[in-house]
C-alpha cells in the first residue's frame, strides 16, 4: 500500500511547536511519510533554535504530487515573508491537495486568495483584516479554535490541538474513537484518564 505524504514547510523563525503533533502523530502512527522542504533547500532555525536541514527545496517540491502542505506559524508571516510559496498554496487548492495553516501562517492563504472561497479561521478577524487588506470575505470567517472546509485546515496559534484533530479527522486517519481519545488525553492533560505525569 503508498504512503500518503505530508510536506512540512520550514524557515528561520518557523513556531516549531505548532505542527508538532500532527507530524509526530501521522508519522508514528498512520500511514504518512512527512518532509520537509524550505525556499532553498538549506538549514533554517526555527523560533526555538533548533537546527532543521529540510529533505526538499520549494522548487523541488513544486511539481511533486503529494497530500498535505502543513504550514506552521512564525513573525515571518507578518512582515510579509514567505511570499515564494504562494505559488505552491494556488496550485495544491486548484488541484485538491490539502493545506493546513495554523496561526501568522493563515495570513499566506488569505494572500494566495485561498480565503476567497471557504470558510477559515485565524489569529482573529481584526488581526486577519490589518494583516492583509486586500482580504474581504468577512462572511465565511469563523470565530473559531480551527475550522477546516473542503481542503483547507485553519486554526488560531493557540489550537494545535484542534488543529491536529481537523487533520486527523480530515484524513481519516484513525478511528473516530481513537481521535476522541487522544484529543480528550491531551486537553485534559492527561486528568480524564487518570495520567500522573
Amino acid at each position: 500500500m503508498e504512503k500518503r505524504t505530508c510536506y512540512l514547510f520550514v524557515f528561520n523563525g518557523f513556531a516549531d511547536w505548532e505542527p508538532a503533533h500532527v507530524t509526530t502523530t501521522l508519522s508514528q502512527y498512520s500511514d504518512f511519510d512527512i518532509c520537509t522542504f524550505s525556499v532553498d533547500g538549506k538549514a533554517v532555525r526555527s523560533m526555538g533554535n533548533l537546527n532543521v536541514q529540510p529533505d526538499f527545496s520549494l522548487d523541488e517540491v513544486a511539481d511533486k504530487k503529494f497530500d498535505l502542505l502543513l504550514l506552521p506559524g512564525g513573525n515571518a508571516w507578518e512582515t510579509g515573508g514567505n511570499p515564494e510559496i504562494i505559488p505552491l498554496i494556488q496550485r495544491c487548492t486548484q488541484d485538491g491537495t490539502t493545506v493546513a495553516a495554523i496561526c501568522g501562517a493563515t495570513l499566506s492563504l488569505a494572500r494566495a486568495g485561498v480565503f476567497d472561497k471557504v470558510k477559515h479561521t485565524s489569529n482573529g478577524l481584526d488581526y486577519l483584516k490589518k494583516q492583509v487588506p486586500a482580504y474581504g470575505n468577512e462572511k465565511d470567517y469563523l470565530n473559531q479554535p480551527a475550522v477546516a472546509d473542503n481542503n483547507v485546515i485553519t486554526a488560531n496559534g493557540a489550537a494545535m490541538l484542534e488543529f491536529s484533530y481537523g487533520v486527523f479527522k480530515h484524513f481519516n486517519a484513525f478511528p473516530e474513537k481513537d481521535l476522541n481519545f487522544w484529543f480528550k488525553l491531551y486537553k485534559s492533560a492527561g486528568m480524564e484518564y487518570g495520567v500522573d505525569g
